[in-house]
């Protein structure tokens, strides 16, 4: 039983960063292909759940449109009135984590996109959630870039679980808008 948690603005910030060293010049127009992603992500198993949280971008944007095309659930977050930054993404994702464990028997596997390790010294945040999984059974697996993966995040998935970078799979779960396709899992 394969349930996926996925941290948009993580993959998508820390992938254009990763592009910015691999196509100079092109991260404006850095794209995420998601049904690729997804397919590099399901290794060919079966899906049983799947959630994506993230800021709420212009009304124009159908980016959540090709998330819920793909039968993944989608929460989106208003961004902060002054800051305009993400407020409360994470934690949408910690709680469907924790619905998911609490809610499902028997345990499958949770997996984790994103790199963000933070919060854990206070009791929370992603390592603190697939703490409480790994403690009610669950398997556990963390897909991030290497380039902005915390180290407690990555060594945690590493003892308890499994690690998979998506460096190696760049060509194929992004491309670059107008210029470059994603080639094909």
């Amino acid at each position: 039983m394969l349930n996926i948690f996925w941290d948009n603005s993580n993959i998508w910030l820390v992938g254009r960063g990763v592009c910015r060293v691999r196509e100079p010049g092109d991260d404006y127009a850095f794209r995420i292909h998601f049904s690729h992603l997804l397919d590099f992500v399901l290794q060919g198993r079966a899906l049983d759940y799947a959630f994506v949280g993230g800021s709420v971008p212009p009304s124009s944007d159908p980016l959540w449109n090709r998330f819920e095309n793909l039968g993944i659930e989608v929460d989106k977050q208003e961004r902060g009135e002054g800051s305009g930054g993400e407020v409360a993404v994470d934690e949408i994702i910690q709680l469907a984590i924790a619905n998911r464990v609490l809610d499902v028997t028997p345990p499958g596997t949770i997996v984790l996109l994103t790199g963000d390790g933070s919060g854990y010294s206070d009791g929370r945040g992603f390592i603190k959630a697939l703490e409480r999984a790994h403690n009610h059974c669950w398997g556990i697996e963390v897909i991030s870039w290497d380039a902005g993966c915390n180290r407690y995040l990555r060594h945690f998935a590493e003892t308890h679980g499994t690690y998979r970078a998506l460096e190696p799979a760049y060509d194929k779960v992004t491309f670059i808008n107008n210029k470059r396709w994603a080639q094909t899992v």
